[in-house]
């Protein structure tokens, strides 16, 4: 008896201090706040980073020449030239390894189709997007006010002498044998035992399990839309089931139709319970209940119908209303369909989103579609050309062929760099100057030929203008260099030639290029916004940031994102709007259902240490 008080006692201080541990914690969120800020004072437009496309840093070289930038997955097979040596426009230079150049260009090619197939997924998607059903149509049922009526129990007819009936737990006594019982095959000529092929009286074929329908049975029955009930006994003539075939309610093709047997998929176990395998062809409804024969209705005598025996009330004697009749279907809604999930203003969301990303697989197509020219250019005999007649002024070495040592140590690894150290080979000519400087493939469309740019130069500031002239095909590199663009996509070199101040520049003078990004042709405006890098929390693949909903707590928004910017600002495409109130979304008070307070403060990358 003391060790049950014991036990109790120390089930009552275990409850309490866990409920009184909950009771705390409550009043602690309850009491917590957390101060939110609203984006609008610290988001940046897309257009403020504009300049990061526009600013570039250029070197000023002789315009009459000629240099090849090899792709680094590319193998230099053969150089035919040498440094210092003469040679004419259209003269062989290199050749590339063909194998690499053919394995290129079917990469290059598979992009595309990627590329293609994920437009057209993607646009597929937005059709379904924009058929979705608004949460707000959804249907519902109509309610009706029943009237409480009050009923008599009626009086039960007495129940008539069960001496007279056969007994009911003897099958055999109750129902004959079967009669024209088909062991092995029923052909088109069979004569079924009893009905017309009509629903109230179809066919009735007994057979045992061993038999076969033919596949001419089945092409009669099908043609004259005849119903057919195919009953199926053991070796005791014991009645197991039945196969239903209805050709009004089945679309059966004729020339489909095979021959079946009467146990395909039917499986008895030794308890004389049947199971199906509904991975075989079936060519009629299994059922168990018994078949609609004469036999069967004669085995039970007609006074003994217990439906007869069930009190009828009077319908005159009730007054109901007359409601309106509604079919069901109308409001059926399929659990695996998209319809009635959403609002009206998340569809808009859902399809402005998905526009974007069709938005985005176009310039990736675009990409894919300009490497792929360039990879055929390069496909028709592997060897790249002389363009200019002058003399070899560098030239490298062939795949597998390394440089001496002694070549090694004369490398100044403090000297200025020339925009002739990263070229393979470089022709010079005579006359003009031009400037070379860098873009980002993502940036390609903002230069096109003939485009001005303008010249600045960091030594004797002066300023010139020059014109684009050509965009190498071979990117410099694999990562982008520009500062504050993407650092995951490719960079290539542009020449542009000086049309204006060109007698104020020197030759290897390091100049900052200006591009006007106003001579885009698609230019659009960007509808996506920038906030500062440390108010975006990541999870996984996934980001989010913590906002006040409309009750002043806090809840978790997943947002869309896309580029980084300056390792300080993150782009973002969806999920967020400029009257929406958030936090930095650490610390232990961060919790959803927490209140929250409005600030003007924002914690911008100008007054914090840290970054994520």
């Amino acid at each position: 008896m003391k060790k049950l008080i014991v036990f109790l006692l120390c089930v009552a201080v275990v409850g309490g201090g866990y409920f009184g541990y909950r009771k705390y914690m409550d009043n602690k969120k309850k009491s917590t706040v957390v101060d939110v800020v609203p984006v609008n004072m610290m988001m940046v437009p897309s257009d403020w980073f504009d300049y990061s496309m526009n600013f570039n840093e250029g070197q000023i070289v002789a315009s009459n020449s000629q240099r090849v930038f090899i792709d680094t997955e590319k193998l230099v097979k053969t150089v035919f030239v040498e440094e210092g040596q003469e040679v004419k426009k259209g003269d062989p230079i290199l050749e590339y390894d063909m194998t690499v150049v053919e394995l290129e260009l079917a990469q290059k090619e598979n992009r595309v189709k990627i590329a293609e197939q994920d437009i057209k997924m993607a646009k597929k998607e937005l059709e379904n997007i924009r058929r979705y059903k608004p949460s707000e149509d959804a249907p519902t049922m109509p309610e009706y006010d029943f009237p409480d009526y009050d009923f008599e129990e009626p009086e039960m007819p007495e129940m008539p002498d069960m001496s007279e009936f056969p007994d009911m737990e003897d099958p055999a006594a109750l129902i004959p044998p079967p009669t024209g019982v088909v062991s092995d095959v029923v052909g088109a000529d069979f004569a079924p035992t009893e009905g017309s092929g009509t629903p109230e009286a179809p066919y009735i074929v007994n057979c045992t399990q061993e038999a076969e329908i033919s596949k001419e049975f089945m092409v009669r029955v099908v043609g004259e839309k005849k119903c057919v009930e195919v009953c199926v006994f053991d070796e005791e003539l014991q009645y197991l089931y039945k196969w239903i075939i209805v050709p009004t309610e089945t679309n059966y093709i004729l020339n489909e139709l095979e021959s079946w047997k009467v146990s395909d998929g039917i499986t008895i176990d030794e308890m004389g319970q049947a199971s199906i395998d509904t991975s075989v062809k079936l060519y009629g409804k299994l059922s168990f209940t018994n078949p609609t024969s004469e036999r069967y209705k004669a085995a039970v005598p007609d006074e003994f119908n217990i439906t007869d025996l069930q009190p009828t009330p009077e319908e005159d004697e009730l007054d109901i209303p007359d409601y309106p009749e509604y079919d069901p279907d109308d409001y059926y809604i399929d659990p695996n369909s998209n319809d009635y999930v959403y609002s009206r203003e998340a569809i808009k969301n859902l399809i402005t989103e998905q526009e974007s990303e069709i938005k985005q697989l176009e310039i990736a197509l675009k990409t894919a579609n300009f490497e792929l020219e360039t990879a055929k250019k390069r496909k028709r005999d592997g060897k790249l050309y002389a363009e200019i007649d002058g003399y070899v002024k560098k030239i490298g070495k062939a795949s597998g062929e390394e440089d001496t040592e002694e070549e090694l140590s004369e490398e100044d690894l403090y000297s200025e760099p020339s925009p002739d150290d990263k070229a393979f080979a470089v022709i010079e000519g005579e006359g003009g100057t031009e400037v070379l400087c860098t873009v980002s493939e993502m940036n390609l469309e903002s230069v096109a030929i003939g485009s001005h740019i303008d010249v600045h130069s960091w030594n004797s500031n002066a300023y010139g203008t020059a014109e684009v002239t050509k965009l190498e095909d071979e990117p410099l590199a694999y990562q982008g260099m520009g500062w504050g663009e993407n650092p995951n996509s490719s960079t290539y070199l542009i020449h542009a030639k000086m049309i204006d101040g060109a007698d104020q520049f020197s030759i290897y003078d390091w100049v900052e290029v200006t591009m006007d990004s106003s001579q885009k042709a698609d230019k659009k405006e960007s509808n996506s916004v920038y906030i500062p890098l440390h108010y975006v929390h990541q999870e996984g693949g996934d980001y989010y940031i913590m906002k006040a909903d409309e009750n002043g707590l806090l809840k978790k928004q997943y947002i869309k994102v896309g580029q980084v910017m300056e390792d300080r600002y993150i782009e973002v495409k969806g999920g967020l709007n400029s009257d929406d109130k958030i936090c930095f979304p650490f610390g232990k008070d961060v919790k959803e259902g927490v209140k929250t307070r409005e600030t003007s403060t924002a914690l911008m990358p100008e007054n914090v240490d840290f970054y994520y």
